[in-house]
């Protein structure tokens, strides 16, 4: 056997127990959200039952479609807010040839280095004395603060390197003013960067735990993940790990439909989103 192919089995089978390890949990969980609840026999028994028992009783207690509406509410808010932000930003940036346009992108991309659960003390207390630390209004700001370093960036990219000016140049020839030329024939052009952003800052938003359970403590308010806790067991009442399971893949359907529409644009938009300007 050549040596060539010799090194091509090899890393192919280095590949495969990878992707067997990493995609493992995710198996072992898929199997067992498909028992009923009083099934304690071991996870590692793969599909040895199949019941809908415990997404039937998940979805109850979950009270899914109010909990579905909330991370609806959060979560759609703040990406179209983020994209209207980051496009204008990002535009402006790109088209901006001026020392001030490079140091505003270093500005932009220092955000990325600062965490916000750094500064969550005094953020919660502003919050509280604006009176808007249990409302929708709270972890929508966090998440569009958080998000907006990144989207920037990936969309000032993607302008310099995939909207021609000549073409922006012909618009305002035809008489058309810098808003007609941003909605007319920049954004027709940078749909793949915007299906991008929506991907890789929508889905930690939808997934977000921790900020929601900070800002929303009110039970009618609980977005997907936080009504999940529920399942989470303690001293006195152990972990109900079936329905447990089947809550997280109730929780991730609807990421997974909208993922499944926007992929090919997504793989565009990051591709040449990387491409530097």
């Amino acid at each position: 056997m050549k040596k060539p192919v010799r090194n091509e089995i090899i890393i192919s089978i280095f590949i495969t127990i990878f992707f067997i390890i990493m995609l493992s949990p995710l198996l072992i969980a898929l199997s067992g959200s498909f028992r009923s609840p009083d099934n304690n026999t071991s996870f590692l028994q793969l599909f040895n039952q199949f019941s809908l028992e415990s997404y039937k009783e998940a979805f109850n207690d979950m009270h899914y479609f109010r909990s579905l509406k909330n991370s609806v509410i959060t979560t759609f808010s703040s990406v179209v807010i983020l994209l209207v932000v980051a496009s204008l930003a990002g535009y402006a940036l790109a088209r901006l040839k001026t020392k001030l346009g490079a140091f505003l992108q270093i500005f932009f991309l220092a955000g990325m280095m600062i965490s916000a659960q750094m500064s969550i003390i005094p953020i919660y207390s502003i919050m509280r004395s604006l009176k808007i630390n249990n409302s929708y209004i709270a972890p929508i700001v966090m998440y569009v603060t958080i998000s907006i370093p990144f989207s920037i960036f990936v969309y000032t990219n993607f302008v310099k390197s995939g909207v021609p000016i000549e073409l922006e140049e012909a618009a305002r020839i035809d008489g058309a003013g810098r808003m007609q030329i941003f909605r007319k024939v920049v954004i027709p052009l940078t749909k793949p960067v915007l299906s991008s952003i929506i991907i890789t800052q929508g889905v930690p938003i939808w997934n977000d735990f921790f900020l929601s359970m900070l800002f929303l403590s009110s039970s009618t308010k609980k977005t997907l993940p936080l009504v999940m806790l529920s399942f989470m067991g303690d001293m006195q009442k152990p972990t109900q790990w079936t329905m447990l399971f089947a809550a997280c893949f109730l929780s991730a359907l609807p990421m997974l439909i909208i993922y499944a529409f926007l992929q090919k644009q997504f793989v565009g938009g990051l591709t040449a989103g990387a491409v530097k300007g």
